[in-house]
């Protein structure tokens, strides 16, 4: 019911499995379930050099020459997901297959990628 939020609510979504109450993974821990919670959405990232990798918490701490791109990471790669399937090789390489993107390069030119890779 979100009791806690004393500012009005901005917006829900849901909790992981082991914060379910229903679920048979249930760990009744408020704390844990609150860190779950501020963790971000898994997302692609694609890196300023053109990279493009998988970030669990949304940060996007591996691209070391900044952000270019972002998209939410497949249902399966969600660390929220129940489908989760924690394997950050498979999904480094499902971001890798993902969206088609217009790219805009360094010196301004803007491009068609297909594969998202913007090489």
């Amino acid at each position: 019911s979100c009791k806690n939020c004393n500012d009005g609510i901005e917006f829900t979504y849901e909790a992981p499995l082991k914060c379910q109450a229903r679920s048979s993974d249930f760990i009744d821990d408020s704390a844990e379930c609150t860190a779950s919670c501020r963790d971000g959405r898994s997302t692609c990232c694609q890196c300023g050099d053109g990279e493009m990798v998988y970030s669990r918490t949304g940060s996007c701490k591996n691209c070391n020459d900044g952000v270019a791109l972002t998209y939410d990471a497949p249902e399966q790669c969600q660390a929220r997901s129940s489908d989760f399937i924690d394997d950050s090789a498979e999904c480094t390489a499902s971001c890798r297959d993902g969206r088609s993107t217009c790219c805009q390069c360094g010196d301004g030119e803007m491009v068609y990628s297909r594969t998202g890779s913007c090489k």
